[in-house]
């Protein structure tokens, strides 16, 4: 089935994400505005002792959340299409350090290693849909132990 609507991406590159608690993604749905998740990718970059690339597990969350999060750094959307000239109503966050908001269901849970990367690309029938006005995010539940190279990417419709 393909995208009827707008399809966006947001992405960082190779930023340093502190030994903290935090969503690696906050992604606010404007009102009226729903927005379906297509995939999710995080990168990880291990730290390598003695040409050893050093493997470290770090529990990763989708969940809904009922306020939003302080902290981190706003990312502009952009459109995947040359055509789309509309500018995403989507408020995306990443690196929330600060404080998370308000945790609600939890739709999915693993255990991710910085070795292999962590990504998930949903069929049509199981895009996570946020309704318009509500958010969604990807978690990182526990502290990786010290400062971790990330580059992240999510792709996303606004219908």
């Amino acid at each position: 089935m393909a995208a009827n609507g707008l399809l966006y991406t947001a992405q960082f590159t190779s930023v340093s994400v502190t030994n903290a608690i935090q969503d690696i993604w906050e992604i606010q749905a404007a009102a009226g505005v729903p927005v379906i998740i297509h995939s999710w990718r995080v990168i990880f970059t291990p730290v390598i002792t003695s040409g050893v690339a050093q493997d470290v597990r770090i529990p990763l969350q989708i969940l809904r959340r009922s306020t939003a999060g302080t902290g981190g750094s706003a990312v502009t959307p952009v459109a995947t299409n040359s055509r789309n000239t509309v500018a995403a109503a989507s408020t995306v966050t990443r690196t929330v350090v600060t404080t998370q908001g308000t945790a609600g269901n939890i739709l999915d849970g693993e255990i991710a290693s910085v070795i292999v990367p962590f990504e998930r690309i949903y069929t049509p029938d199981q895009r996570l849909v946020i309704p318009g006005g509500t958010k969604l995010s990807l978690f990182m539940t526990t502290a990786p132990g010290a400062a971790i190279v990330t580059s992240s990417e999510v792709y996303f419709e606004e219908v």
